[in-house]
């Protein structure tokens, strides 16, 4: 009987542990994967996350990004966050498709459906790759939409596989909405050097946050370096709120 009661607690608790950190919403919409969701009930404003590299492709349980990673720091912070989710179960998704029409239809009809759910404002946070999605939705759905987005770790140099029309400065060159970036001063990858944000904010005005000290043990371009803000998220998060809320 008391193995029965303490396997009985125990279930009970990771229950209750996983119910108050995350919720699984289904928007047909948007994709055939479930949008993971942690809400707080004193949430004035909802973020939206969208991870580097091939997205989400199921699960965000394994995934190292920092927008996966530090997940339920965004809800503790006091924000509604939801992870944004590849179309297709277990299909990646290329840098091409961030800035289709298909890709910011479906960034749309989520912002629709939050607007339904709470009507609180909704800001769009990009990391890596994922910068080049929030910057396609800007362009394109505006700041009627769109009350602000966040750059994190983004596309601000070439390779042989970035080109110039998905870094920063070419994306952001027009843009009517809101932009916070924010760059670990010592990111070593390739493709996100530190200093060309710092002519970006210059020339269109953007706040620049830069962020020192953290981690470093993996890959210069993976999730645990500096480029993944290892050990530097909740500074990471802290900015992103204060600013979203202010806007």
């Amino acid at each position: 009987m008391k193995k029965i009661s303490i396997l009985v607690v125990f279930i009970t608790c990771s229950l209750f542990s996983f119910e108050t950190y995350a919720a699984k919403i289904k928007v047909q919409s948007v994709s055939d994967n479930p949008i993971f969701a942690f809400t707080n009930p004193n949430a004035k404003v909802n973020v939206i996350g969208f991870v580097g590299g091939a997205g989400i492709k199921k699960g965000v349980g394994k995934s190292q990004n920092p927008l996966a990673r530090d997940r339920k720091s965004f809800k503790r912070a006091g924000m509604n966050y939801y992870i944004f989710p590849n179309p297709k179960t277990k299909k990646a998704i290329s840098l091409k498709y961030r800035k289709s029409k298909d890709h910011v239809k479906k960034i749309s009809n989520l912002l629709e459906y939050l607007k339904k759910e709470n009507n609180l404002p909704t800001i769009l946070v990009g990391h890596s790759r994922g910068s080049v999605s929030v910057a396609a939705a800007a362009n394109n759905l505006g700041k009627e939409i769109v009350k602000g987005i966040v750059i994190m770790g983004s596309l601000t140099a070439t390779s042989k596989k970035i080109t110039s029309p998905f870094t920063m400065s070419s994306m952001l060159k027009k843009t009517s909405v809101p932009v916070l970036i924010i760059h670990h001063r010592k990111d070593g990858c390739e493709v996100t050097p530190f200093a060309p944000t710092k002519s970006l904010s210059k020339k269109k005005g953007f706040p620049l946050v830069a962020i020192s000290g953290g981690g470093s043990t993996g890959n210069p371009c993976g999730p645990l370096h500096y480029h993944g803000f290892e050990g530097t998220m909740n500074q990471v998060i802290d900015e992103i709120k204060k600013w979203a809320e202010a806007l």
